[in-house]
């Protein structure tokens, strides 16, 4: 003869049942969430990036001559333009004799007084 099972047996069946799906559910959750974690820590490892520098060129007399230095976001530098490093602006700026543009004022960044 078969054994009823009662109703509070059955429910506590069902409760197992859930806190197995519930655990398979977050370490499901788990993994995606290391990885975001991971990228986030990664991506403030990172140092944030100098600003740049760029050495805007006028046509002169056929051929090209530096113009001015710009910052990186300068919207007055035009279009023909040469990215630098930080040591090629600070040189371009006190060395060779090229403006540091008026607008973006680069030389503040780069400790040019």
């Amino acid at each position: 003869m078969s054994e009823k099972v009662s109703r509070l047996e059955r429910l506590h069946s069902v409760r197992e049942w859930l806190v197995r799906q519930l655990r398979r559910t977050d370490e499901t959750i788990a993994e995606p969430e290391r990885k975001e974690a991971a990228a986030v820590r990664a991506s403030r490892a990172l140092p944030s990036p100098e600003p740049g520098w760029k050495l805007s060129v006028g046509r002169a007399g056929g051929g090209s001559a530096p113009d001015a230095v710009h910052g990186s976001d300068c919207g007055m530098a035009g279009t023909s333009t040469k990215a630098l490093t930080r040591e090629q602006a600070l040189r371009a700026v006190t060395e060779d004799g090229v403006a540091a543009c008026p607008y973006c004022r680069p030389d503040n960044d780069l400790g040019v007084l």
